[in-house]
């Protein structure tokens, strides 16, 4: 599965607090209106908020994301802590939810139009309410993250 190309992505929501994570599916799947599909896991904080709220926010990683931003976002959960505590290089979107600004080339906002349960997975398609280029970097693979991010065992 790993021979197929995925993207890097910081996937945020907020309902009591901000909350974030890792996701590496965000694909644009129509154009008028513009929409994108993205997947999180059903274990996943962020997955019930964006379920319960209908809105979320998406921050495409360039490669010089470093290892530290993938860590927090990735490996701990929002139930655990509170990720945004002490994060530094965020800002709000018109729709209240964070995004992050640093070691980024793009954002999106969106609202939830369908929801589709995938098992492992919950498979949300958002129409895009706001946009921004914020970055010239090159999008950040999982293929890239695997070979030059992710610190070597």
């Amino acid at each position: 599965m790993r021979n197929l190309t995925y993207g890097l992505f910081v996937l945020t929501a907020k309902d009591s607090v901000d909350n974030g994570c890792i996701i590496n599916t965000c694909v644009q799947v129509a154009s008028e209106p513009t929409r994108l599909m993205i997947s999180c896991q059903m274990g996943n904080l962020t997955r019930e908020i964006i379920e319960k709220t209908g809105t979320f926010n998406v921050s495409v990683l360039t490669e010089d994301v470093p290892f530290e931003t993938i860590r927090h976002f990735g490996m701990q959960s929002g139930r655990d802590v509170d990720k945004f505590a002490d994060f530094a290089g965020v800002e709000r979107s018109r729709n209240g939810l964070l995004y992050l600004t640093e070691h980024v080339n793009a954002m999106f906002s969106c609202t939830v139009k369908e929801t589709k349960n995938l098992g492992s997975h919950m498979m949300f398609i958002g129409e895009v309410t706001e946009s921004k280029v914020l970055g010239k970097g090159a999008p950040c693979t999982y293929a890239h993250y695997h070979k030059a991010i992710r610190p070597k065992v």
